[in-house]
C-alpha cells in the first residue's frame, strides 16, 4: 500500500497536481490535486494498493504539476509505503 500527503501554497485560487509514476509508467487513476480557494494553501493526499512489488522492485515515483501564473510553489509532504499480506 503506498500513501501520501502533501501542502501546498500554489497561491489564491490556483491548484497542483501529482501524478504518481509505477516503474516509470503513469497512473492516473491514483492522481489527486490541490486546490487553493481565497488563501494560498492547498492540501490533497491519496491512498492505493498495488501488486506491482511482487517479484521485481518496485520503483515509485511522484510528478507535480502546476498553472503558469504559480511563481513560486513551496510544498512538504510525506510519502509511506507498507507491504500488505492478503491472506
Amino acid at each position: 500500500m503506498i500513501t501520501y500527503v502533501f501542502l501546498a501554497t500554489p497561491e489564491a485560487g490556483n491548484f497542483y497536481q501529482l501524478l504518481p509514476y509505477l516503474n516509470g509508467s503513469p497512473r492516473l487513476l491514483y492522481s489527486s490535486m490541490g486546490t487553493a480557494g481565497n488563501n494560498r494553501n492547498a492540501s490533497t493526499c491519496a491512498a492505493f494498493l498495488t501488486n506491482e512489488a511482487l517479484y521485481e522492485p518496485l520503483d515509485f515515483s511522484l510528478s507535480l504539476t502546476y498553472p503558469d501564473g504559480v511563481r513560486n510553489i513551496d510544498i512538504s509532504g510525506a510519502v509511506s509505503i507498507y507491504p500488505v499480506a492478503i491472506l
